[in-house]
Order: C-alpha cells, then sequence, then structure tokens
C-alpha cells in the first residue's frame, strides 16, 4: 500500500508546475522528478535527489550535471568536471554527455563538439523512449543552437518542433516559447523579428507560475526588448528593472543581470539620457559572463563610448570604440573558426540521424519476415503454398516501401545539406555586410581627429588668437572622412585599395595621419610598380594601418617612415619611428592590437622582427612572400 502511495506522488510530481515546492527530503530518487527539477531551475534541489541515487557512478554525473547548470559558467573558482565514462548504463550516457555538452557550451564556448555531445545524449535517450530525458536533451541542442544564433540556419526548426509537441507543463511550454522568441529575435530580416503574439503565448503560461518561479525574470527581460522593438522605450525601463530585481544572487541568472545593464544603456542612449546610460554601461562589469569575458568586455566598451560621445567625452568614447573594435576582430576570428566546424558537425549529425532511421526500419523488416517464415512452417499443405505466395508478394512490397523510405531519407539528406549550405551562404553574406561595416568603421580616426579639432575650436572661440588654421584642418578632416565614406559605402571591396592600389593607399593613410596627430610620415618605396593579389593587398594595408595606429596611439613621435620594398618574390615592409618606444622583455603586455597583427603575418607565411628599447623608438621589419 505504501509503494501504491508513493507512485500516485511521484505521478502528482513528474506532471505538476509544484515540483519546486516540494520537500525533497520526502521525495525517492525518479529520473523523470530530476528531469522536470533541471527544467524548472531547481538545481539545487535535483543535485540533493541525485545523492539518494543507489549507483555511485549515476549519482556522481546526475550531481554534477546540476552543479554545472546551478553556475552555468559563472564558478569563482574553476571545477574540473570528470570526462570518462565508466559504465555500459544508456541513463549514465545521457546524463554524461549532456553534462559534457554544457560543460564544453559554458567552458569552450566557441567549441562546437558541444552539439555532439547534446546529440548523442538526444539519440540515446530516444533509445530509452524516456520523454523526460528527451526534452532535457533537446534544451540543451536548442540552447546549442541560440549561442550560435549568427549562422542564420534553420537546422533547430526539427528540434524546436519536436520539443513543443512533447512540452505538457505550463514550465515546458514557456520554454518552447521562449526559443520561439531567440530565434525570432536574431533574424537577419527586420521584419521577421516581431514576436508580439508568440510573446502572448508566453504571458499566459507564466501566469500560471509561481510568482518566484526563476522563468520569471527571463519573462520579464524578453518582454522588455520586444517593448524595445516596438519603439516603447519608456514602458521597457521598467520591465528590465523588474527583471534585474527578481534575479536574486543565482549565478545561473546572472547573465539577465547583465544584458539587463546593456540593454538599459542603450534605451537610455536613445532617449538622450547619456549620464544614465553610461552608468548602466559601466554597472553591467560587475556582472560579466565569466565563460565569454571578451564578448562582455566588447557590448561594455561599445556602450560606454556612444554615451560618452552623446556626453562629448570624445576622448574616452575614441579609446573605447577603439577597444571595441579590437575585441570584435577577435571574437569574429573564433566565431569564424566555429561556424566552419559547427557546419561540419551538423552534417556529420544529419548523416547519423540517417542511418538511425535506416537501422530502424531494417529491424522492423527483419521481424516481418521472421514472422512470416514462422507462420508458413506452422502452415500445411495447401495453406502453406497459399501463404508463401501472399508472404512473397508482402517481401516484395516491403522492399519497394524500404526503397520509397530510403529515398525520402536520402531526400531528407540532401535537404538538410542544401540547409547547411544555404546557413553557409547566409554566413557568407552576413560577412560580407559585416566588412562593409568595418570599411565605414576605419574612418573613426579621421572623425575622431575632426572631433578633437571641433571641440579646440569651440573652448577657444572667445580667444583672440586666429583659429582659421584649425577651420581649415577641421574643414579638410571632415571632406576627407566624407569622401571615404562615400567611396566606401558604394564599392564591394576595400576603397582606395580596390581602385588606386596598395602604395596609393599607404601614401593616403600617412597623409591623413599627419593631420590628425601632428605626426610626419614619410612613405618609400621600391620596385612596387605593378599591384598585387587582392586580398593580400588589404592584409597589408590593414597591418600597416594598426602599426600607423600604434605609433599614433603609444610612440609620442614627431616623425616616422614607411619603406616598402619589392625584391623577386618577397614584399620587405620597413616601420620606424622616433618615439618612447618600449621594453622587449615585456612585450607580452604589448596588447591584443599587436598579436593579432602577429597572427596575420604568421597566416601569410611572413615573418616579423621587432626592434626597440625606451627612449630610441621603434623599429619594425616584415617580411610577406608574395
Amino acid at each position: 500500500m505504501k509503494n501504491i502511495t508513493w507512485i500516485i506522488v511521484l505521478y502528482f510530481l513528474c506532471t505538476s508546475e509544484n515540483i519546486y515546492s516540494a520537500e525533497i527530503d520526502e521525495i525517492p530518487f525518479s529520473l523523470n522528478t530530476y528531469c522536470n527539477l533541471l527544467i524548472n531551475f531547481e538545481f539545487e534541489k535535483a543535485k540533493s535527489l541525485a545523492e539518494k541515487h543507489t549507483d555511485k557512478n549515476l549519482s556522481n554525473e546526475l550531481q554534477e550535471l546540476a552543479t554545472l547548470l546551478f553556475y552555468a559558467g559563472q564558478e569563482t573558482k574553476p571545477i574540473y568536471y570528470t570526462t570518462d565514462s565508466s559504465s555500459n548504463s544508456k541513463e549514465f550516457s545521457v546524463i554524461h554527455n549532456l553534462k559534457m555538452g554544457y560543460n564544453n557550451l559554458y567552458h569552450k564556448p566557441y567549441d562546437a563538439n558541444s552539439l555532439t555531445y547534446f546529440f548523442e545524449a538526444y539519440i540515446t535517450a530516444k533509445e530509452l523512449n524516456n520523454s523526460n530525458l528527451i526534452k532535457t536533451a533537446l534544451l540543451g541542442i536548442l540552447e546549442f543552437y541560440h549561442f550560435e544564433f549568427y549562422l542564420t540556419n534553420k537546422n533547430f526548426l526539427s528540434y524546436l518542433n519536436e520539443f513543443k509537441s512533447l512540452a505538457t507543463t505550463p514550465t515546458e511550454k514557456s520554454w518552447a516559447y521562449i526559443y520561439v522568441i531567440y530565434f525570432t529575435s536574431q533574424s537577419l530580416f527586420k521584419e521577421e523579428r516581431s514576436a508580439s503574439e508568440t510573446m502572448l503565448l508566453l504571458e499566459k503560461e507564466i501566469n500560471q507560475l509561481s510568482e518566484k518561479h526563476k522563468l520569471r525574470p527571463l519573462f520579464l527581460s524578453l518582454k522588455a526588448f520586444q517593448l524595445e522593438y516596438n519603439n516603447k522605450l519608456e514602458e521597457s525601463i521598467s520591465f528590465h528593472k523588474q527583471a534585474f530585481d527578481l534575479c536574486e544572487e543565482k549565478p545561473f541568472l546572472k547573465y539577465i543581470k547583465f544584458r539587463t545593464s546593456i540593454r538599459l544603456a542603450d534605451v537610455f542612449y536613445k532617449t538622450n539620457q547619456f549620464e544614465k546610460g553610461l552608468r548602466y554601461a559601466e554597472d553591467a562589469q560587475n556582472y560579466m559572463d565569466l565563460s565569454d569575458t571578451l564578448r562582455s568586455e566588447a557590448y561594455i566598451q561599445k556602450y560606454k563610448s556612444i554615451n560618452n560621445n552623446g556626453l562629448m567625452n570624445y576622448k574616452d568614447a575614441f579609446n573605447e570604440l577603439t577597444r571595441y573594435d579590437e575585441i570584435r576582430n577577435i571574437l569574429d576570428f573564433k566565431e569564424n573558426n566555429f561556424k566552419n566546424s559547427s557546419l561540419e558537425i551538423q552534417l556529420q549529425t544529419a548523416e547519423k540521424e540517417k542511418q538511425i532511421l535506416i537501422e530502424q526500419q531494417k529491424k522492423v523488416n527483419n521481424r516481418n519476415i521472421a514472422f512470416g517464415l514462422g507462420a508458413g512452417i506452422l502452415a500445411l499443405g495447401f495453406i502453406t503454398i497459399l501463404y508463401l505466395k501472399n508472404s512473397k508478394r508482402k517481401q516484395l512490397i516491403i522492399r519497394q516501401e524500404l526503397d520509397i523510405e530510403i529515398q525520402k531519407m536520402e531526400k531528407q539528406l540532401k535537404n538538410q545539406e542544401l540547409s547547411a549550405i544555404d546557413a553557409m551562404l547566409s554566413g557568407q553574406e552576413k560577412e560580407r555586410h559585416r566588412l562593409a561595416s568595418e570599411l565605414h568603421d576605419s574612418v573613426g580616426s579621421t572623425l575622431a581627429a575632426a572631433k578633437l579639432q571641433f571641440g579646440y575650436i569651440n573652448k577657444n572661440k572667445s580667444n583672440t588668437d586666429p583659429l582659421e588654421e584649425f577651420f581649415d584642418k577641421t574643414e579638410i578632416l571632415l571632406e576627407q572622412a566624407y569622401n571615404e565614406v562615400r567611396t566606401m559605402a558604394h564599392i564591394k571591396n576595400s576603397g582606395v585599395i580596390a581602385n588606386e592600389g596598395l602604395l596609393p593607399a599607404i601614401l593616403n593613410l600617412a597623409k591623413n595621419a599627419s593631420v590628425a596627430s601632428g605626426l610626419q610620415i614619410e612613405v618609400n618605396d621600391f620596385g612596387l610598380v605593378t599591384r598585387i593579389e587582392n586580398t593580400l593587398e588589404i592584409t597589408i594595408f590593414r597591418i600597416i594601418q594598426e602599426l600607423v595606429t600604434n605609433i599614433i596611439k603609444h610612440a609620442n613621435a614627431t616623425n616616422a617612415s614607411i619603406s616598402i620594398i619589392h625584391l623577386d618574390n618577397t614584399l620587405n615592409i620597413i616601420i620606424e619611428d622616433n618615439g618612447k618606444g618600449f621594453d622587449l622583455n615585456k612585450s607580452k603586455n604589448l596588447g591584443i592590437g599587436l598579436s593579432t597583427m602577429e597572427k596575420r603575418i604568421e597566416h601569410l607565411d611572413g615573418s616579423i622582427e621587432i626592434d626597440s628599447s625606451t627612449k630610441r623608438g621603434t623599429t619594425i621589419i616584415i617580411d610577406i612572400p608574395i
């Protein structure tokens, strides 16, 4: 009688939203209960429940998964999760793969192998025919696709639709609508980003949950973002602040505090409340994602820059924008590598799904054939002959059906491959837009110099000293910026590089830098009489541009020279300045920009030598084969 009572209690807990309010000490271990606790953000209770499991190995895996989800990569001290699978149990395999998938997602954010782990967990859960394990694995897959939204592919749709079909509780339905809103809001096409109808459905499910349910902050954050999209900025502020206040001190909710701070920095910028915007951008530093600090810093630098610009703190705004551009270059490199490996894994996953379907169909066919043969052996005489004839006809139909199924699966695989190709093309198209934007940003230094000149004029307009020289310089800088933007916005390549070549572009760079900074830059060339390959020209120009920027920002130099020598199949570049120099023994502190440049040169099979010491300037020699 007691066992029957516990079965009733467990059924109630596993099929209702009251699970998070139950006392764990009163509940015996159940894998379904554990999964429901994870889905309801009750990770601490899930860990306590896992301690009751009699299988020590599986109990450890369950506890580590709950701990991993609780911290969500925000551990102040590193936690090392085991990778060895020491059990043949399918339940163990599902939990282990989920743990390794989330471990990669939180601690190796640009490692596409997360999808492999989540997919293995999903396949094994389907073999067990356990809907709660399947839903838990599907949430892992959807979280992976949410992270790599920039691929803009549609591969997540089948997993999202399957999760929606399995969702029965308000929490599970809420998760389904949350991911619909995630993927909708990240569409490349602005007209597809509105999720007003889905938000109403989500709100209906959220209202069925407890006031203290940990999904509420996420719902409020998404609602605030949708209000921003619909240009209801003042109304969005209230929801952002509510989301922030409900987060408590839970590591897995920390990202909402960061996102809220960043969104408020943007909202106050759009409403010309720059001081508030700057304060929220600075507050966001307290909630940075410890598993991906570089991406968090990029957001902080961006919104500090635009709000400082609104406050006319042009120097701070320029430095923050420069830092943002440096970080974006690194992130773009990582994301491109992640995109390529992710596409490969998705194709492998699609192939594995096809093989699984074929194996399942073979098992069904073999079982049917065995049944037919057994019935044939038992039959007698005329009945046996008739049955065998009928069996052959059935086998023919089965083979035809199998052929049809195989054709369907081949068509499905082809569609998946086309989807992957479409995703790659979409990614390439987005990259082209990003490059166009980057070209637009390349005139930032010219505009910054013009702003500084204008600021000086504004501050000294009451002085008796003549300001004509500064007006002339400002006009020249603005004219140059206008021409550069106009040119770069209407061509597909790299501006002056595409039209005139590397040397004219460098001469123009030296001229602009001299005007903007007071630094005199001399350009010398030998043997560079013909154009070289366009992509190589662009890369070399960006390297020289980075070095000139470093001279302006760090060297305090009055004179510099750029020498370009084309001899045989080698391009030799020498860049010298008479600035303050630096100590080569402390070169690891030179910064991200120089490190990125060295990687570019290494990618070109080139070499770089740096000769510098304090108070006697710097000489950089670069050799690149062409």
